[in-house]
């Protein structure tokens, strides 16, 4: 899809045994080490973390976790993806829990791609990290951090189409009130990550409408325009999976994007003209949970 003309919707085993105590986490994160845990113990210490998104650091690597994730709202189905960050020497295995055995997500192998995505079963997903080098007292640490999207109803797998399809009216009004990011801008670049698998969009800033400690993503732009204003001298990059395809649009756009996995992903991009038209239109029936503006 051409994204000028459309508005995107960016929705070996080691079970050797449990560790006695359960382990639970502030419901989002979770940081522990494994020099708490007696050398006699190489079970299983089970976490349980309740949240949409959140990370997980794990300090001197012993013995094996197993994070179980599951959403607030208790059995809603989920894709979740996980990014683990690169180390020069890998100290940890990462296996995602299967219906009959445990599939390899990372095996140590430093040239992996850094993020997984798949999806839960019965409203939960559990995954199994293995410590690699035990023996080891140089500063270790296993960082991972996990995103998870609520599935439609009656969804039976991964559609890549939902991610490239046109928001409705309805979905640009809860988007806009919820995400951490909105601003109008300019497309001023775009390049393909093949790492991460997605195309990252710079867009130049002509009026920052909204955000949530969204500053850390805000670059300065080099400008001798005298007429630049503030606002327009910062810029922002954008995620978009790779296969929505997007191109380089001409024109200025309302940015709509949430924090995933560390970058902000793209959710929705109408023409500016298309969202002051919405914007008037939705503001009159008064269904939106915020004040819309553009």
């Amino acid at each position: 899809m051409y994204f000028p003309l459309s508005m995107y919707f960016v929705v070996h085993s080691f079970l050797i045994g449990l560790s006695v105590a359960s382990i639970m986490g502030d419901e989002c994160d979770w940081t522990g080490s494994g020099l708490s845990t007696p050398s006699s113990d190489k079970g299983v210490t089970p976490v349980y973390l309740r949240c949409s998104a959140g990370k997980i650091k794990w300090m001197y690597p012993r013995g094996a976790l197993r994070i179980l994730l599951r959403l607030p709202s208790q059995d809603k189905k989920f894709r979740a993806c996980i990014k683990v960050k690169s180390n020069a020497k890998p100290n940890s295995r990462i296996f995602l829990e299967g219906p009959r055995s445990l599939i390899p997500l990372y095996d140590g192998d430093s040239g992996a791609k850094p993020i997984r995505c798949f999806n839960s079963k019965r409203g939960q997903t559990a995954l199994y990290i293995e410590a690699i080098d035990e023996r080891s007292f140089e500063k270790q640490v296993t960082e991972i951090e996990y995103d998870l999207q609520q599935l439609p109803k009656n969804f039976y797998g991964y559609d890549p189409s939902e991610e490239c399809r046109p928001c409705s009216k309805e979905e640009l009004a809860h988007i806009y009130c919820t995400s951490d990011l909105v601003t109008r801008g300019t497309i001023n670049l775009v390049e393909t990550n093949e790492q991460l698998e997605v195309s990252q969009v710079t867009v130049k800033i002509t009026k920052l409408i909204r955000h949530t400690s969204a500053e850390e993503f805000l670059q300065e732009i080099d400008s001798n325009d005298i007429n630049v204003g503030e606002e327009t001298q910062k810029r922002v990059t954008l995620n978009v999976p790779e296969h929505c395809g997007i191109n380089h649009g001409l024109g200025e756009f309302v940015f709509m994007a949430r924090r995933k996995l560390g970058d902000l992903t793209l959710l929705c991009a109408p023409r500016l003209e298309t969202w002051t038209f919405l914007v008037h239109k939705l503001n009159e029936e008064g269904n939106a949970h915020c004040v819309l503006k553009s």
